[in-house]
Parts: structure tokens; C-alpha cells; sequence
């Protein structure tokens, strides 16, 4: 299945959210320790850098470190220019063409990344939004198609120093929503005083 689609609208629902911030918000816990929104925030962009140089064929330890770059003076605005950036380095890449992410440790197919980016920012999107009280509402279909490319994550890539935090998690009669951000590690009821 070809992702991109998909991963266009998880990054309009960043951007919707993205809007919203103001510089008291950057200092501000996420779901995501230790993370602060800022640090998100650098992340997202780094990962937008990274994710489109590989698209490209290029080098992404040259266009980005892992943790992502300093943030400019206006960070929604630097997290819609690295969006547009590899949304168009997405959009001009071959999805069988055979990648390498340093992060992952293996080659997997563009088509592969680009839904593993997906994903990403999906529940980076709600991370995001519930750390600054901005609204964050993906169709269901959105997130449910997020929560099936999640389930290939192997346990062993869980956990402290890994890629992904261990399953919290959810009541059966849970939404799509909240099924996606348990299988990530999120718990769907996080709010930054703790609640």
C-alpha cells in the first residue's frame, strides 16, 4: 500500500496543530519523556530532514543530527518548511527503491519508510497537541491504518533507549485513536500536569 497520502494528511494535522504554538508552550512537558515540546519539536523536524534525505538518496546525517536541528525563531514555521521538504522528496522517490535509515539498522523499501513515518506522526501529532491543549482529531480511518503499520513493531525495539516505548494498555472498547497511541506507548489519558 502506498502511504503517502496517508502521511500528507498526518503532517496537515501537525501543521493545524503546529499553528497553535507560542514560545511558553516550547518548555512544556510531553507524553514523551523526557522530552520537552521543544525538544519534540526538534525531533519532528529532524525526522522530516532525515526521512527525505534518505527518500532522495542522500546522506541524512549531513542534512540532520538525529535529534534534530536547532529550532528557528518561529517553529511552526521551520516544522512546515522540513513537511514541505520531504513531502516533495516523498513524492518524487521510487517506493520500491531499497533505503537506509541509520536509526532502523537495515535497508527496507522507500514505500516501508514512508509508512513508518506515517505512523511517527500520527501520534507525534497527538503528542503534540496534548502537551500544548490544542485539539487533535484524525479521522478514525487515519488512525486505524496508523495502528496496522504498528503492529509490525517487534517487542524488541521497545523500551528505554529503543525506538519505541512498551504497549500501554486500552480498554477494548477503545477508539482508533486511543488503540494507536497505546500500541506506541502513550497513554491516551496523559495530560501534562500528570492527570
Amino acid at each position: 500500500m502506498d502511504f503517502r497520502t496517508q502521511d500528507r494528511t498526518a503532517l496537515e494535522l501537525n501543521r493545524q496543530v503546529a499553528e497553535r504554538l507560542r514560545p511558553d508552550h516550547l518548555d512544556l512537558p510531553t507524553p514523551c519523556p523526557p522530552w520537552s515540546v521543544r525538544e519534540l519539536l526538534r525531533h519532528m523536524v529532524g525526522q522530516h530532514l532525515r526521512f527525505g534525505a534518505v527518500a532522495r538518496g542522500e546522506d541524512p546525517d549531513a542534512v540532520s543530527p538525529v535529534e534534530g536541528p536547532q529550532l528557528g525563531a518561529d517553529a511552526a514555521a521551520t516544522l512546515r518548511e522540513a513537511a514541505e521538504i520531504l513531502t516533495r522528496s516523498f513524492a518524487e522517490g521510487d517506493e520500491t527503491a531499497s533505503v537506509l535509515l541509520p536509526e532502523l539498522g537495515r535497508p527496507v523499501p522507500l514505500g516501508v519508510l514512508i509508512s513508518f513515518h506515517f505512523l511517527d506522526f500520527v501520534v507525534h501529532g497527538w503528542d503534540l497537541a496534548v502537551s500544548i491543549g490544542a485539539p487533535f482529531t484524525p479521522p478514525a480511518k487515519l488512525s486505524d491504518q496508523a495502528f496496522q503499520v504498528g503492529q509490525v513493531i517487534p517487542d524488541a525495539s521497545r523500551g528505554p533507549g529503543a525506538s519505541f516505548a512498551v504497549k500501554v494498555p486500552v480498554g477494548d472498547d477503545a477508539d482508533a485513536l486511543a488503540r494507536l497511541l497505546g500500541l506506541a506507548g502513550r497513554d491516551p489519558d496523559w495530560a501534562p500536569t500528570g492527570g
